[in-house]
């Protein structure tokens, strides 16, 4: 058995790491609850920006254009959305092992834009999928500037043709309870935005849909993001939760362990006097 000090050590070690933990549950449980409020308050530009691809689908008169239909796909680029820190259970690895699985399946060339840290590393230890870009610091508090450019970066490859569809993979949002990994496309439109009625605008035609395809993408990606936002810091705090109820059970067992300790020694020191007693009587 361990000695009382040793003991006492690890308890107050134990104490130290229960209350880091606790602070970091508390943090989480503050920023989950304003990435939620901020997703909340997004939906109705998100609703808005769906809307406005419609129109600008509409504009087209029934015609085809790459943004809406397509080309044949030659390769695939797929935005990765992670978070720039662990200690959040499998929230990360559930993300980079859904994307890679994804990935694997695809018989044709692909690219990956990676955001946030955890991804970011996952990726470039792959040699096959070595991100063309990463995005890292978004995870926490996501503004629409950080959606913008990564739309911006999506569109430059897809108008260039160095990809003919994007895909972005991130974790949707159930409950605090369950967050499942998912993948959604992004580019072509297609079904995004059907709409097709013609409408007359000013300025018309391929001008209004690439307008409206990249605000269209940027309110996409930055739903996304906030949506992530609030899974990651669900899966923070859910892991902190287990490890206070870990440390709890592990102080409890010290203190036990410490009790039986003291007992034993207050036992093994009784026995002492007793024994040198019947000695001191037996030479009298």
């Amino acid at each position: 058995m361990e000695s009382q000090q040793t003991i006492l050590k690890r308890i107050k070690s134990i104490e130290g790491t229960l209350q880091i933990t606790r602070s970091m549950r508390l943090v989480s449980i503050a920023k989950m609850q304003k990435a939620r409020e901020a997703m909340r308050r997004n939906q109705p530009l998100l609703d808005g920006s769906r809307r406005l691809a419609s129109l600008g689908v509409g504009c087209m008169d029934g015609r085809r254009h790459p943004l809406i239909d397509g080309r044949p796909v030659g390769c695939t680029l797929m935005v990765i959305l992670c978070g720039d820190r662990g200690l959040c259970g499998g929230y990360n690895a559930g993300v980079v092992r859904h994307a890679m699985a994804a990935l694997e399946a695809l018989d044709r060339p692909v690219k990956v834009v990676t955001v946030g840290l955890k991804a970011g590393d996952a990726f470039r230890r792959r040699g096959a999928f070595r991100p063309v870009r990463m995005f890292s610091g978004l995870s926490d508090a996501p503004m629409f500037s950080d959606a913008e450019e990564i739309a911006a970066l999506i569109r430059s490859m897809y108008d260039g043709g160095e990809a003919d569809e994007a895909l972005l993979c991130y974790t949707q949002f159930t409950s605090m309870l369950i967050q499942n990994p998912a993948i959604v496309r992004l580019l072509p439109l297609g079904n995004a935005a059907n709409d097709r009625k013609a409408t007359a605008y000013e300025p018309g035609g391929e001008d209004m849909l690439h307008g409206v395809a990249s605000f269209y993408l940027a309110s996409r990606l930055y739903g996304a993001l906030l949506e992530a936002a609030v899974c990651e810091q669900s899966a923070r705090i859910i892991s902190m939760d287990g490890a206070v109820r870990t440390a709890g059970d592990m102080i409890q067992e010290l203190e036990l362990s410490f009790n039986q300790a003291r007992q034993g020694t207050i036992t093994q020191e009784i026995t002492e006097i007793v024994t040198a007693a019947d000695a001191v009587e037996g030479g009298l």
